[in-house]
């Protein structure tokens, strides 16, 4: 049966009730009473959707509000997006700033913008470069950070990479390969404290890290547990268990060593 999916565009101010489109465009300010399945939508004025969206291209460079979960295969957000349900994506980009308000599933997700997950955040590639929350657990096969965050459980990925600008927390760290270093600028007096001025302490804070190969730098935990160990320039660990090696290097600190 032929696809008989209808284009649909508000370019001033209007509305319509969800159903089923082609293409959506809004570029004023648009309401769209109901769900709405779509192959392309795209907004760059004021949108309110107020059901769920199922598409397979979101684009979003002025402000929208979805008051229901969101489908769809890629997304990028360079305005201001906000989520009352789930995001379920593969491939999402956000240089503006988003909030979600349940889970994220994602097989690749970067943020150089802010991001405010209030749910669990699950991918593959995770890459954050701007400022990112996370309410929940955050568990992806790789983990890329240059900017802040926040996560209130647990960062859990096979490879983690993570270079301080500012302040960073998580409740606790697990993986198989761990790299936490300061910014590769930290060295120069000049940059850092510019950099000071506007990011403040470069440090990750967490209650536990766990992995095969971790090597910290600027990081504050109660426990280190892994295979082979480097405790670098700032880091200050109350305990360290480890099965391999441990080196203690740039004045890192460890109170208590246990080799088991």
């Amino acid at each position: 049966m032929e696809d008989t999916r209808q284009n649909f565009k508000i370019s001033g101010a209007g509305s319509c009730s969800g159903g089923i489109y082609d293409e959506v465009k809004i570029s004023g300010s648009g309401v769209i009473n109901g769900d709405i399945d779509c192959n392309t939508l795209k907004s760059s004025g004021s949108s309110d959707i107020k059901g769920n969206i199922k598409s397979q291209l979101i684009k979003c460079s002025g402000s929208s509000s979805v008051k229901g979960n969101v489908e769809t295969e890629t997304m990028e957000i360079s305005g201001s997006s906000d989520i009352k349900g789930n995001l379920t994506a593969s491939d999402v980009k956000i240089s503006g700033s988003s909030g979600v308000d349940g889970d994220v599933r994602v097989k690749k997700l970067k943020i150089s913008g802010g991001s405010d997950v209030k749910g669990n955040l699950y991918g593959g590639e995770i890459r954050v470069s701007g400022g990112t929350k996370i309410g929940k657990d955050c568990e992806c096969e790789s983990f890329i950070a240059t900017g802040k965050f926040d996560i209130k459980g647990l960062l859990n990925a096979d490879e983690i990479d993570i270079q301080l600008y500012g302040r960073c927390k998580v409740r606790e760290i697990g993986g198989r390969n761990i790299n936490i270093s300061f910014s590769s600028n930290h060295g120069g007096i000049i940059s850092q404290f510019v950099m000071n001025m506007f990011v403040g302490i470069k440090e990750l804070i967490t209650d536990s890290v766990e992995g095969d190969d971790i090597f910290l730098e600027g990081t504050t935990a109660k426990i280190v547990r892994g295979t082979n160990v480097t405790i670098g320039e700032g880091s200050n660990i109350e305990k360290v268990e480890y099965t391999g090696v441990l080196k203690v290097i740039s004045g890192g600190r460890v109170q208590n060593e246990v080799k088991l």
